[in-house]
């Protein structure tokens, strides 16, 4: 193994002291009770170490304060000038705690004396694990959420950060794609530290999984998913589930990644679960429809006829027609929006419609993020192209805080059902995008956002209340299945873990 090369997820440490016999009992120590560090390099001045730390690249230096040439505490600046996120420990056979303040105002987490027994290196470097820990983890969110939207990652942050030879890449996707106009966005999802593989989603509906080789132990990644998802799936929801099978190297991290959000927004079909291996992408061209511009020309021509002589019954007959040709044809969610928004502002512009283009818009993406089949897509965006029916019946019956503050009422008596928007709007007889224009006017979410905020602030209260419940059966009793989704959302909404929450 060459100098620079990380151990799996151990941490690299530098260690320097004038004195060979201290430099040894530290590497000694290191190697038999600190799983965690792995020794990249050593040094006996201070000089000789700033070479050491730019070769090795290391995520801790141990050093002795007293040294020829250049003192430990000057390492420290020159060290930390150059690697700002670099962690320090200092050793000294001195007891002066002048030395000790000047280093701690420099960013030293701790501080070791002389004799260097075990007793005294393994809490100093728990505490510098858990730094580290948080760090890796924060970083490595950053990395995926960066390279997710499409910016560029540095491969040497990629081989930091991700410090495995090889990956599996997985996208799980639940129901429609994410809103991408709305105000209303759903917050973002990561996995816990807790977890030996990354994971991150653009909203709770979606989880990216990057697994290392060695973690799965032999076990295909399709066996692993299939069992994620039925464990996370929503009764009556939709999956697409995108992979590869095959393990790669971690420079291709970045270009995998984006493969699987290009298939995803080219695959995803409302109402069809889908998996697809990505290894062999050459059966997938197929799949596509070709850009069909003439066929919506076609189609807006016999709609305009129809508005001149204001025939609307006509006009909803070739729009029923047309979607259900599209839904023998499994059009991708991406075509059918472009097809839907056209059609949506040909409506708005033959009936008059009053309600606003931006709410209209913000109308249209839930219909596609919530609907999960193409009945409920057409029957749901039949209510949006044609509300000027019944916006007059709905409005004096649902625009009240009396009756929204039913709705809140019922939700919270359903924590622990997956309930989705349209049973909520079926129960309380109105549409599904008016129902979720009232969650915008009242609570100013989406519905997923206000059921996921009331969840947690349940679970909180359960956990409150009952210190030796079981994480497990916190996520059941407010209506999660998988506890380590839960976990997750859990993480997202409150920034701690549900163990830490249990212990707090």
């Amino acid at each position: 193994m060459s100098e620079t090369e990380r151990i799996g997820n151990s941490y690299r440490a530098v260690v320097v002291d004038d004195e060979p016999m201290a430099v040894k009992a530290i590497c000694r120590i290191i190697e038999k009770h600190c799983p965690a560090f792995e020794v990249a390099g050593t040094a006996e001045n201070g000089v000789q170490a700033l070479e050491v730390i730019r070769q090795t690249r290391p995520d801790l230096v141990l050093t002795d304060i007293a040294m020829p040439l250049m003192s430990g505490l000057e390492l420290v600046r020159e060290a930390a000038g150059e690697m700002p996120d670099l962690s320090f420990v200092i050793i000294s056979g001195y007891q002066d705690f002048e030395y000790v303040r000047d280093a701690i105002r420099n960013g030293v987490l701790d501080y070791l004396t002389k004799p260097i027994v075990p007793s005294q290196v393994l809490p100093a470097l728990n505490n510098v694990e858990k730094k580290l820990k948080r760090f890796y983890y924060e970083r490595r969110n950053d990395i995926l959420r960066k390279i997710c939207r499409g910016e560029t990652a540095a491969q040497e942050e990629i081989n930091r950060f991700f410090p495995y030879k090889e990956f599996y890449a997985a996208l799980l996707r639940e129901n429609g794609l994410p809103r991408r106009y709305s105000p209303a966005r759903e917050p973002e999802i990561y996995g816990t530290m807790d977890e030996t593989y990354s994971v991150y989603g653009r909203d709770h509906m979606e989880e990216l999984f990057l697994i290392p080789k060695e973690m799965l132990g032999g076990q295909p990644l399709l066996e692993y998913m299939n069992r994620v998802t039925q464990r996370q799936k929503t009764e009556g929801s939709y999956t697409t589930l995108l992979y590869y099978g095959n393990a790669f190297p971690a420079e291709e991290v970045p270009e995998r990644i984006r493969e699987l959000y290009h298939w995803l927004n080219n695959l995803s079909t409302v109402g069809y679960t889908q998996t697809v291996n990505l290894d062999k992408k050459q059966l997938l061209a197929g799949r596509l429809p070709a850009p069909d511009t003439t066929e919506l020309t076609e189609l807006f021509k016999e709609l305009e006829q129809y508005a001149k002589v204001r025939r609307f019954d006509q006009i909803q007959k070739c729009i029923d027609h047309a979607y259900a040709q599209w839904e023998k044809e499994r059009r991708p969610q991406v075509w059918l929006e472009h097809a839907s928004r056209r059609i949506l502002n040909f409506v708005r512009l033959h009936t008059g419609d009053e309600e606003s283009l931006i709410e209209s818009e913000y109308q249209l993406e839930d219909t596609f993020y919530y609907s999960t089949s193409m009945e409920m897509l057409k029957t749901n965006l039949q209510n949006l192209f044609y509300r000027f029916r019944e916006k007059e019946h709905e409005t004096a019956k649902a625009d009240s805080p009396e009756f929204f503050g039913n709705i809140e009422k019922y939700l919270k008596n359903h924590l622990s059902e997956p309930l989705s928007l349209q049973e909520l709007s079926d129960y309380f007889a109105i549409s599904q995008a008016y129902m979720s224009k009232l969650f915008r006017k009242y609570t100013g979410q989406s519905y997923n956002q206000y059921f996921t905020g009331i969840r947690m602030e349940r679970a909180k209260q359960l956990m409150k209340e009952n210190r030796a419940l079981f994480v497990k059966d916190v996520a059941e009793m407010v209506g999660y299945r998988d506890q380590f989704y839960f976990s997750r959302i859990f993480h997202s909404y409150t920034g701690k873990r549900p163990a830490d929450y249990l212990n707090g």
